[in-house]
């Protein structure tokens, strides 16, 4: 039988043989019977019918170019295919060397002794499948190629540094980012190692270099460099090992992503948490980092140093004269010269609203000391122009010494607060040390507990309310109550100036029980005025949730919340999550089931983490006063509330905007879709009759 004849009578016998031995040689596993057949038949088939033509006139045979439709470009195809199947070109040289095996070996066994006819029909079969061979491996290098051609414009077009070093440091490849980056061209960095380049030393990766190959890992690094155009940019950098077919590193691939953008955002956000916006001075919280840093280097090498604690005198009356844009304008000068009296050294910070502090470091002199203070006096008594308006003012200056005075940062505070409360009541611009009034402020401390510990029973605790105003409808649908201690001697008094005293003597549960019982009356009766409509919230010390006591202030008044059915929202400031305790559950578990909801006060500036937000039964988040006001609705800060806002919706909360004090802030409010507001722009806090008065009215009008 004839080669052509036996190919084409046995055509599936030799495929299953051959199909065997592909699955051993292509890389890949699982393959299909299709896959793996890949025009194999129709290329065998195209050799059979070239072998049954006869040779040209010289006696050679014609080339492979099957006249069979289905196996035209068969080997073309085959190449192709198999270079997208991930084989190289020796899987595919195996693969014909397979087939070339197969026929044969079939025939021979087959017609056994070969005639002379038969040698030729072999050299015939052999050029056939070389010639199939050739085309297949034409066809894969040009896949390959146009691959590699795809790949080069990819890396090229990468605003990221690529590169493929050399295990000794050589370039071998850098597409054009990297070579912008090393100012030359991608054909000059070729060859060269990084040590040649115009890079950082940390960028040269040496040692990240010697890593990888060592461990055969991958590894990462940060690099800030100077661009050519002098700008200061960061990358992260990853360099990986590229291995050999025996497991070794032949080369180490490179990127590094330039995160320039994310560094400065990161910058930015560090900033706001740690610098004052309006006087770009640190605030409380870096003030304290470093306050406590100091008394601790301090207290190991027994430097002294000293804290000033300033207080401007009726800085008020600036605020409601000319406003709060003149009062900004007014604190931004007061802290250019308060900075401009110390040293470079020293910090100066803005701890509160027209608070300032001043560490100076390294001295106990007192008479630097007073000459320091008594010059910022000076500075504040010179007039400040504010636009057309000339203002003066003056400022009281408490004085606190380490480590003579106390030995935290925390007491240091404390003290130098009460020694500029005494400068305050000794007539105001004036200097006091902690010293002066250790004795005379324990006696009146401790006159003040006295007196608060019997103002529930002498009837001396107020309840003002202010108004929380729907923004949609303008309607007054909340309020917040607020305590007031009327003091027979002093006067009426901001909690700001009894709670943290209530707090540290106990005392603070008796003031809780007082509000939620005067609150839960009151709040009874307007309930029933609005019919239904109406919440009240009250604020609550953190303390009262995570304490492990038997009672607390509100539990008492748990079943006249539930027939509030919703009437009552407790305040909590975001520290109460501080305390990840099995108390909070069970704290915040009982307020639910009475129907009481919950809301987080001056949210923003404290932990705000999103997890107890979804952990706890949130209902609304209340925004810090200082996003409403600090620099206008387009400032950052005005992004920042717009942030909280859209995230707050998204988590299915409504939001209470603070401290809202003009037409255009309300506006802004409006437009940005916050749910409710209060601020002097509605109204002041007030009496409960007054207060009444307004919710008959429902509206504010302006």
């Amino acid at each position: 039988m004839r080669l052509a004849e036996f190919i084409r009578a046995h055509t599936e016998h030799i495929l299953r043989i051959w199909e065997f031995d592909a699955k051993h040689i292509l890389p890949a596993e699982r393959l299909s019977r299709d896959e793996l057949r890949d025009h194999i038949e129709e290329i065998l088939l195209g050799i059979t019918v070239t072998l049954e033509q006869s040779p040209d006139e010289e006696g050679r045979p014609p080339d492979f170019c099957p006249y069979n439709p289905e196996s035209s470009n068969s080997a073309r195809v085959h190449g192709s295919e198999r270079h997208d199947l991930g084989a190289d070109i020796v899987h595919v040289a195996a693969e014909f060397r397979a087939l070339r095996h197969t026929v044969i070996e079939l025939w021979v066994q087959f017609n056994g002794d070969i005639d002379k006819e038969g040698v030729r029909e072999l050299i015939r079969f052999d050029h056939e499948i070389d010639l199939a061979l050739a085309q297949s491996i034409e066809n894969y290098v040009h896949r390959k190629e146009r691959q590699g051609r795809r790949l080069e414009a990819m890396l090229s077009s990468l605003p990221d540094p690529c590169y493929v070093l050399n295990p000794d440091g050589t370039f071998l490849y850098a597409n054009n980012a990297m070579a912008e980056l090393c100012q030359v061209s991608p054909e000059e960095i070729v060859g060269r190692s990084c040590s040649e380049m115009p890079l950082p030393s940390q960028y040269n990766g040496e040692t990240k270099l010697k890593d990888v190959i060592r461990f055969r890992e991958q590894r990462e690094s940060e690099v800030k460099m100077q661009s050519p155009a002098g700008e200061t940019r960061y990358f992260e950098c990853l360099y990986a090992p590229v291995l050999d077919e025996q497991g070794e590193v032949e080369a180490v691939s490179g990127i590094a992503h330039d995160v320039t953008l994310r560094k400065e955002s990161e910058t930015r956000i560090w900033r706001h948490a740690n610098y004052d916006l309006l006087t770009r001075l640190p605030n409380r919280r870096l003030f304290m980092d470093r306050l406590s840093q100091h008394a601790a280097h301090s207290d190991r090498t027994g430097d002294p140093f000293a804290l000033l604690f300033i207080d401007l005198d009726h800085f008020k009356t600036i605020n409601d004269t000319l406003g709060h844009e003149a009062g900004d304008a007014l604190l931004k000068v007061i802290a250019e010269r308060v900075s401009a009296c110390v040293r470079q050294t020293d910090t100066v910070a803005r701890i509160g609203g027209d608070e300032f502090t001043v560490l100076l470091l390294d001295t106990g002199d007192r008479e630097l000391i007073e000459a320091i203070a008594d010059n910022i006096l000076g500075e504040l008594k010179r007039p400040f122009q504010l636009g057309e308006e000339k203002v003066t003012i003056s400022g009281s200056i408490g004085i606190t010494l380490f480590p003579g005075d106390a030995g935290t940062a925390q007491q240091l505070l404390s003290d130098a607060d009460q020694a500029m409360y005494l400068a305050k009541h000794s007539g105001r611009n004036r200097v006091c040390y902690f010293t002066e009034i250790m004795k005379s402020a324990r006696t009146e401390r401790q006159q003040l507990i006295n007196d608060l510990r019997e103002a529930p029973l002498k009837e001396q605790l107020r309840l003002f309310y202010q108004p929380i105003v729907d923004l949609a409808s303008g309607r007054i649908v909340k309020a917040e109550a607020l305590l007031r201690w009327q003091h027979p001697e002093h006067g009426l008094k901001l909690p700001d100036e009894f709670l943290a005293l209530a707090e540290e003597t106990g005392l603070m549960s008796a003031l809780e029980h007082w509000v939620f019982s005067e609150a839960a009356n009151q709040s009874a009766r307007w309930v029933e005025l609005m019919e239904g409509e109406f919440q009240l919230s009250i604020n609550s010390s953190p303390v009262q949730f995570v304490r492990n006591s038997h009672s607390k202030a509100w539990q008492a008044h748990l079943e006249t919340f539930s027939r509030s059915k919703g009437g009552f929202v407790i305040e909590l400031t975001e520290n109460v999550f501080l305390s990840d305790s099995e108390q909070l559950d069970k704290s915040f578990s009982e307020l639910a089931a009475a129907g009481v909801q919950l809301a987080l006060d001056d949210f923003g500036t404290g932990y705000s983490s999103l997890e107890y937000l979804k952990r706890f039964n949130v209902n609304y988040l209340k925004i810090d006063q200082s996003f409403v006001r600090e620099d206008g609705p387009r400032s950052s800060s005005g992004t920042i509330a717009e942030t909280i806002i859209m995230m707050a919706h998204k988590l299915g909360l409504e939001v209470v905007a603070e401290g809202v004090e003009t037409q255009e802030q309300m506006e802004w409010l409006k437009a940005v879709d916050c749910d409710f507001a209060q601020g002097f722009f509605f109204s002041q806090p007030m009496p409960a009759p007054e207060f009444e008065q307004l919710l008959r009215a429902g509206h504010i009008h302006h």
